[in-house]
């Protein structure tokens, strides 16, 4: 089993603060094969961040830039 425990999180790391649902290549890396969102522990992102891109990602689905589900 592969151990997340000392990943940074991604965001904080590059120093960004806005996460925008427009940008899919971004939202699409902290996606499953299946379209659903990525937990903490597995994407490495910090609560703050976790919660802007689940709300980031939710955005994009309803406005049709990613899918619900594969």
């Amino acid at each position: 089993m592969p151990s997340y425990k000392n990943r940074k999180c991604h965001f904080c790391e590059n120093q960004l603060e806005h996460i925008d649902y427009k940008n899919v290549s971004l939202i699409e890396k902290f996606t499953s094969q299946y379209f659903k969102i990525v937990p903490r522990y597995y994407s490495g992102a910090c609560l703050k961040h976790q919660k802007k891109l689940t709300t980031a990602i939710k955005n994009a689905r309803i406005m049709g830039l990613t899918s619900f589900i594969r």
